[in-house]
């Protein structure tokens, strides 16, 4: 590697007979309107102080030479290079005589006075980006900026650069287009060129180099490693990763490679450590980058039918999408993988495909009216198709074995009953939740009528928030008025929607229904209504008769379908058990454990004591870090669980590798389950609902030890 300082101008740019390819596995042009901005300064500061800006480095190198054209790549600088010829050609269309035009020209170009070089226009333009960015770079420099896509980062950065121009030469008499230039032939860099040893190695360097750029996203890192050591790189490219991006947006992309690797990973993956585990998974599965990619754009066109749903799909699954799509209930994409591959693969068709998508939505709607924290769904839904399906058999009865499967588990991932949900509709505060109860009530509006346009309408009470309430609500909610309204202000029984919420605020009831009756201004709302509009007062009594009718039309319109052929997942040898009650543990095997939903499979305690253990640490560090540092023991104990100091622990074991934290792994069953309880407690975990392990006796008398 040849590293030489440089100048953008004299030793790239202004070079004759070069082109500067930017390969498919760079991202696309980004640079933001700051970035130009700042940059602008700084080259109007390098002219006035007459000094060289560093700027950052550029990394290429030769690709090929062809009719005495060298064509290099460049690996790193990509977005500066870009970003200098746009700012050139803004110079260009700004200067006023036609000798300065030519002069700036010429940088921009492939010269060849005397037809020696068989320039053609693929070798003209000396800078060649992307595929999707180059068509608007060549309409930008050919002159054709009324046909450029106006929300390409190209054509704005232009303007930007125009706009940036004509304001400083107005700001400053002084200041010219040639004095401008001359501010960018100050830029310098680090020229970095690869020799020919280093072909191949492209990846490895690049991931060294310190830019000073746009900072890579996860896809970014992704896309780069797939393709910047890939012979093939433009079929590649054109055939799988070009088809990912269009099928997702920038944002939406981040998050299907982190599902990916979620759903393709054992433990879970953070966005901090994704392309390691990305690199790890390619690797120990044997990959080539082409059965990469095609596994990608396999998942990333079903992320798509998440995200935005499929006109190909029916209006049933599209339905139960959406709404799981507006209740932000993505964790079930996890699962829903491995669902929509069994569909795809015809082992069930698209009605069975409906009725699970709609239990997934109804069991979502569920657990948030029943609070019941989420902290434990990633790991069922990781985990909740083998669990389901780990008998092949269980696939003729698709739909009745998850349900099933939800039924029977003990922990607080079972579906609420009807009972439980009905009462938590009632009585619980439904507006704090606000996506979720906006989306109840339009479904509620929905049901076998013309659609309303929900966009348009809000939450409206009935009982107004305001505290301070007026003498004539007052009276009608009695002397209680305060406790009345405390209770069931944002209860199911008190909401509706409207049109007119700025308008309805604190309104007396009379003037209330009025409004909402008038026919001047209809909003359709007519299920919602009723019951209300009738009455004369609206008390403590109307708000729980409300509730109670709006309930059960919530439970008829989400309902959990029962199985037809109840699915057996018990193991008559084992059951669960919580860390409630260490002497459980004594005389047992233990199987597995689940810990806020992931089942992990151990074949003994002390086992189960380190998994519990560093899959604590994963979720917070600081803990386990603090009573290591401080050998601090647990309540009760003499001796420290963990340390730095190897010797400080009984039969250590280190913790997890590279922390260099040791547990103490010479503990009995009832300890093991003991440390659990106690980590739980201290991670602020609920030891009733967070974590079971299921054992089963064994016949000797003896204690088992871990």
């Amino acid at each position: 590697m040849k590293i030489d300082k440089g100048s953008f101008i004299n030793d790239f740019i202004d070079k004759n007979l070069r082109q500067y390819s930017i390969p498919v596995y760079q991202r696309n042009y980004e640079w933001s309107a700051e970035q130009c901005e700042k940059l602008f300064e700084d080259i109007l500061q390098a002219h006035r102080l007459d000094r060289f800006h560093f700027t950052g480095s550029v990394v290429y190198e030769l690709l090929k030479t062809e009719n005495k054209i060298d064509y290099y790549v460049i690996i790193d600088g990509q977005q500066r290079m870009t970003t200098i010829y746009i700012l050139l050609k803004s110079l260009i269309d700004v200067a006023e005589t036609e000798s300065e035009k030519d002069t700036l020209r010429t940088l921009l170009f492939n010269q060849d006075k005397f037809k020696k070089y068989n320039i053609d226009e693929s070798s003209k333009l000396k800078l060649k980006p992307i595929k999707s960015d180059n068509n608007q770079l060549l309409l930008l420099m050919e002159g054709h900026v009324d046909q450029m896509d106006k929300a390409s980062g190209i054509f704005q950065n232009y303007d930007l650069f125009c706009k940036l121009i004509r304001k400083a030469l107005e700001d400053d008499p002084t200041l010219s287009i040639e004095k401008i230039y001359d501010g960018i032939e100050h830029l310098s860099c680090a020229m970095i060129k690869l020799e020919e040893e280093e072909k191949g190695k492209e990846q490895e360097i690049f991931e060294r180099i310190n830019s000073t750029g746009v900072p890579l996203s996860l896809a970014d890192k992704i896309r780069n490693f797939v393709l910047m050591t890939e012979v093939d790189q433009e079929r590649l490219y054109e055939d799988y990763w070009l088809a990912t991006e269009q099928m997702l947006t920038k944002d939406q992309l981040s998050g299907f490679f982190l599902d990916y690797l979620n759903m393709k990973t054992d433990g879970f993956t953070r966005e901090k450590e994704a392309y390691d585990n990305f690199k790890t998974l390619f690797r120990t599965k044997r990959y080539t980058n082409e059965s990469i990619l095609q596994e990608i754009r396999h998942y990333a066109r079903q992320y798509q039918m998440f995200m935005n749903g499929d006109a190909k799909l029916s209006n049933d699954v599209n339905k139960a999408l959406d709404g799981l799509r507006r209740l932000n209930q993505t964790t079930v994409y996890l699962f829903l993988f491995r669902v929509f591959d069994d569909y795809e693969a015809q082992v069930i068709d698209e009605k069975e495909l409906a009725r699970v998508l709609h239990l997934l939505l109804n069991y979502s709607i569920r657990r948030l009216i029943c609070e019941i924290g989420s902290n434990s769904l990633r790991g069922l839904y990781k985990t909740l198709y083998t669990r389901v399906f780990n008998r092949e058999e269980n696939k003729e009865h698709y739909y009745d074995s998850i349900v099933s499967f939800l039924t029977q588990i003990t922990s607080k991932d079972a579906i609420p009953s009807d009972d439980e949900f009905v009462l938590a509709l009632k009585e619980r505060n439904l507006y704090r939740k606000n996506a979720l109860c906006k989306y109840l009530l339009v479904a509620i509006e929905n049901q076998g009528k013309e659609k309303v346009e929900s966009s348009s309408l809000s939450i409206e009470h009935i009982m107004p928030q305001n505290k301070n309430l007026s003498k004539a609500w007052r009276d009608m909610l009695g002397e209680n008025w305060e406790q009345i309204h405390d209770r069931y202000l944002h209860t199911l029984g008190n909401l509706t929607l409207t049109g007119y919420n700025s308008e309805l605020g604190d309104r007396p009831f009379d003037e209330k229904k009025a409004l909402l009756q008038d026919p001047e201004t209809p909003t359709h709302i007519t299920i919602l209504y009723q019951g209300v509009l009738e009455q004369e007062i609206w008390d403590e009594e109307m708000i729980k008769g409300r509730a109670k009718k709006l309930a059960d039309k919530i439970l008829q319109l989400f309902p959990i379908e029962a199985a037809k052929t109840v699915v057996d997942f018990s193991d008559p040898r084992y059951r669960e058990y919580k860390a409630t009650n260490p002497d459980d543990a004594t005389y047992k095997y233990v199987n597995y454990y689940e810990l806020l939903g992931e089942k992990v499979t151990v074949d003994s305690f002390a086992v189960m004591v380190r998994s519990v253990a560093e899959k604590l640490y994963d979720m917070d560090s600081t803990v386990i870090e603090n009573m290591a540092i401080r050998e601090e023991p647990l309540p009760g104990w003499s001796t420290p669980i963990f340390s730095y100091d190897e010797r400080a622990v009984k039969y250590a074991v280190e913790l997890k590798k590279g922390t260099g934290i040791y547990i103490n792994s010479g503990y009995s069953a009832h300890n093991c389950v003991w440390i659990i309880r106690e980590l739980l407690k201290l991670h602020d975990l609920d030891i009733e609902e967070d974590f079971v392990y299921s054992a089963r006796s064994y016949k000797k008398a003896d204690k088992q030890e871990a």
